[in-house]
């Protein structure tokens, strides 16, 4: 706006707000500096050449142009409306009510016998106020002539005539500077630490320092005594995210200061999917005894673009590569056969196909050499996620969250979180639920709610996003079922001869190993690929590199649907009879002997070790079964207490690795014959 040397005006003067206070003469001024509060005596001459020279500047912007009537009213509106969206409601009503007192007394004189019967009759304006004034008392003369003043000097901006509630009360400090030293050294060390005293016992320790510097000192010079709501201020003053380093490390803070982004976009389905493992929160029984067996877990893949489930994994195979193999089995693989299974599923699952991107977490299971080599050889990349810092699998997180909170918050046998969750809630009394019906309860929900309801990210069902986008995505399989089992499998070498391949104490033989030795040679070292879930078979890969042939194991009894956990146990119980009682005895019969352990000590109502006996007694389609095995040979087992302590077997130890190899078999199973070396081509 234009500048006027008359009372009032404020400009800059070398950089300091100024304004004129009181004229001494016609030409003669008190100026006074705003910054510090300096008055000094100049004239209008003086004033003048300031500005020639540039040192005195009016408010208005370059040139100091007087602006229009118009331009005046638009930058009145502009202070309005940045003063309507800026303030509270409560503050823009009162100072809407000062201005109607200001608007009809600024041009009059500011004295008090002509403005107070102006300000009653105002007061008493209902028409003015719609029945209602906000001021419960007639306004002062003198507070009135403070608002008149105040909205003319800001150059009749309603925002000056706004309540400032914010500088009201004692601006002084309370306490000396030696408490606030005491405070601050107080919190430093105190409060601010992984123990995390309370406030309360640092202001006793606060209190009983300040009362010992007051022992010294003269009744004149004692140091107030502080009080809890000066330290919770202090307190309260420090960044929060410092605080909370402080008192529970840096990785709590920045989980609960992170901010939360859009994160990667997965464009397509099956470009991006995430895998992680989860303890379900209820206790499965035995299917035969009803006896507790504990906390399965569940091992699952889901596609980021849908949220769609591509396949999972249910029981009590603890993280490992067995675990997440048969759970991308189940993720890649045709769901076709499963459903078949299960006739009461009413909805589809056509969840198949390999995977770009695979995103897991830092557990030492994902970085196994079999999983390694099955993700190169299906050409799915694996996106490691920082340590500790689940929220880069939200999605995956939040299925589990909803499948724990939504599915098996009301099944009999549910666990809570923590203690005051649980009150007198027992699990274990409660669980009815077997292993399978648990894995055909959660195939429900998955196919038949949780696909077709509707998704809060996505705003439909994952079914009908999967469904609308597969369509237009490639999809690929491996060239056969045979060459998907193999990728997860381990390597190892070992020598072909006519007994064929020994491996972990089994033999593998077939007549495809006999025409590979007639082409080959007597003897020949060759690649073998052993899958850690079914010793009953491995993989040879033919000398020429190219060409993979499937060989079951000799004694199929034993070794079909063992995993290679169960089998060391087996060999564990083996080796003890051995060298205990000098005998031999067959390895079906240690694995069914070490069955009747199980089953006389689940009858015995242990609950402790019913979740590894569980995983000892599933077999490698996930199936778990105590009580259906065979009865033991004819020499019945002897009492598991007395084997125990004549043998010491503890099946859940580890051992050495054991060379006894088992007699050789009169037959050979027949097996496919020659086969002509292509590029991938399995031999089945």
């Amino acid at each position: 706006m234009a500048g006027v040397i008359q009372v009032g005006q404020h400009f800059s003067l070398e950089g300091h707000a100024s304004r004129i206070m009181r004229a001494i003469g016609t030409s003669e001024w008190f100026v006074e500096n705003l910054s510090n509060g300096r008055i000094w005596e100049t004239t209008t001459d003086e004033l003048l050449a300031k500005w020639q020279a540039g040192e005195l500047q009016f408010p208005g912007g370059a040139g100091n142009a007087i602006p229009s009537a118009a331009e005046q009213t638009a930058f009145k509106a502009a202070a309005v409306d940045a003063f309507m969206q800026s303030y509270p409601a409560p503050i823009i009503e009162r100072a809407k009510a000062k201005l109607a007192f200001v608007k009809r007394l600024k041009d009059l004189p500011m004295t008090a016998c002509t403005i107070t019967p102006l300000i009653q009759e105002i007061w008493s304006n209902k028409a003015l106020w719609k029945g209602q004034c906000l001021f419960a008392k007639v306004p002062h003369f003198t507070t009135v002539a403070k608002w008149v003043c105040a909205y003319r000097n800001a150059g009749d901006d309603i925002r000056a005539l706004a309540d400032r509630h914010h500088n009201k009360g004692n601006g002084n400090a309370r306490y000396s500077n030696e408490v606030s030293d005491l405070a601050d050294d107080i919190i430093n060390t105190l409060y601010l630490t992984l123990e995390r005293r309370s406030i309360a016992d640092c202001l006793e320790t606060l209190r009983g320092r300040v009362a010992k510097l007051n022992q010294a000192r003269l009744p004149s010079e004692q140091l107030a005594r502080p009080r809890y709501k000066y330290l919770k201020r202090k307190i309260k003053a420090l960044p929060a995210y410092d605080v909370c380093v402080a008192r529970y490390g840096k990785r709590i803070a920045d989980i609960r200061f992170r901010a939360a982004g859009n994160g990667v976009f997965a464009e397509t389905p099956l470009a991006r999917a995430a895998i992680d493992h989860c303890r379900l929160d209820l206790i499965v029984v035995d299917d035969e005894t009803g006896l507790p067996l504990g906390r399965p877990w569940l091992t699952l893949v889901l596609d980021e673009y849908s949220r769609y489930a591509l396949g999972y994994y249910i029981g009590f195979e603890d993280p490992s590569s067995v675990s997440i193999a048969r759970a991308l089995r189940n993720a890649i693989m045709p769901k076709a056969d499963l459903l078949k299974r299960h006739p009461k599923i009413i909805s589809s699952w056509d969840a198949w196909g390999t995977v770009h991107t695979l995103v897991a977490d830092n557990g030492v299971e994902f970085h196994g050499t079999a999983v390694e080599m099955a993700m190169d050889a299906f050409g799915m990349v694996v996106q490691f996620c920082p340590r500790r810092k689940p929220w880069y699998k939200g999605k995956i997180e939040r299925f589990f969250g909803t499948l724990n909170t939504g599915l098996l918050a009301g099944i009999p046998g549910r666990t809570f979180l923590n203690v005051l969750e649980k009150a007198d809630y027992e699990p274990l009394k409660h669980a009815v639920v077997g292993l399978a019906t648990l894995r055909e309860v959660v195939l429900t929900w998955v196919v038949d709610v949780y696909h077709q309801a509707p998704h809060r990210a996505l705003g439909r069902p994952p079914g009908e996003a999967w469904a609308e986008a597969i369509s237009r995505t490639d999809r690929w399989l491996p060239s056969s079922s045979a060459v998907f089992d193999s990728a997860f499998s381990r390597r190892d070498v070992r020598v072909l001869s006519h007994k064929g391949i020994e491996f972990d104490g089994l033999l593998y033989n077939s007549d495809d190993m006999r025409l590979l030795r007639e082409q080959h040679g007597m003897t020949l070292k060759v690649e073998i690929r052993v899958m850690d879930e079914d010793l009953g078979y491995l993989f040879v890969v033919a000398p020429d590199g190219r060409t993979v042939i499937k060989v079951p194991a000799l004694d199929q009894a034993y070794a079909q649907g063992m995993t290679r956990w169960q089998h060391k146990v087996c060999r564990r119980y083996q080796r003890r009879m051995l060298d205990d009682e000098q005998r031999d005895i067959s390895l079906t019969g240690a694995k069914e002997r070490i069955r009747q352990l199980i089953r006389d000590d689940a009858k015995r109502g242990k609950r402790t070790t019913r979740k590894k006996q569980s995983r000892f007694t599933e077999e490698a389609d996930g199936t778990v079964q105590l009580a259906a095995f065979a009865s033991p040979p004819a020499t019945s087992a002897p009492d598991p207490a007395a084997v125990a302590q004549q043998t010491g077997v503890d099946i859940h130890a580890e051992s050495a690795p054991y060379s006894h190899t088992p007699p050789e078999q009169d037959t050979v199973p027949m097996l496919a014959s020659r086969r002509v070396s292509t590029p991938l081509e399995v031999c089945a």
